[in-house]
């Protein structure tokens, strides 16, 4: 008998000890809001965190400003999506898809699941895995923010926002509140 209670305490000490550090690890993910700032002079998706903001993606390209799509317009549209999916809890992992024959950028709420929401659209004939890659400057790693699934990848936000190097002197520019878009017409 008192073999079996020292065992029992043992256990649920053990059980305590890993539920205390599982809970004590950072979550930025959770803990974060997105807004739309300046990061090297050009507009930026900003992550604020605990410990300080981090850019997410630094709005250069041109190629959608004839559809009225300007690198400001879509920082404060594509931020205020972040912002959006991260309140509704599908801001888990960021991947790729098609919508409209059109290559996207979407979230999802799993690791290997499907697009639970639209970010942004990229180029016609672009390789949306290749181009996430480059943009979050992120590379394959066991322990890393990416994982490959099939032709797919799967960027773990967390981790993204944990390994990331916090910067200075990210100024907001706006702060969006765009609800998220449907996933029928993709917007860029």
């Amino acid at each position: 008998m008192k073999i079996k209670l020292a065992s029992l305490t043992i256990g649920a000490t053990m059980g305590a000890i890993a539920l205390t550090a599982n809970l004590s690890q950072p979550s930025y993910a959770q803990d974060s809001t997105f807004y739309c700032g300046v990061s090297q002079g050009v507009p930026a998706t900003i992550a604020r965190t605990p410990n300080g903001n981090i850019t997410v993606i630094r709005w250069v390209s041109t190629y959608f400003y004839e559809a009225g799509y300007d690198p400001q317009r879509r920082c404060e549209e594509v931020t205020g999506r972040f912002q959006t999916y991260k309140n509704n809890g599908t801001l888990n992992y960021i991947t790729t898809g098609v919508i409209n024959s059109q290559p996207v950028v979407c979230v999802s709420s799993t690791n290997g699941g499907g697009c639970k929401g639209l970010l942004f659209t990229l180029k016609r004939g672009e390789n949306a895995s290749r181009v996430v890659q480059q943009l979050f400057n992120v590379r394959v790693g066991a322990s890393g923010p990416l994982n490959e699934s099939s032709d797919r990848v799967y960027i773990d936000v967390n981790k993204l926002l944990n390994s990331s190097p916090v910067e200075k002197d990210n100024s907001p520019t706006s702060t969006p509140t765009n609800p998220a878009p449907e996933n029928k017409q993709p917007l860029f």
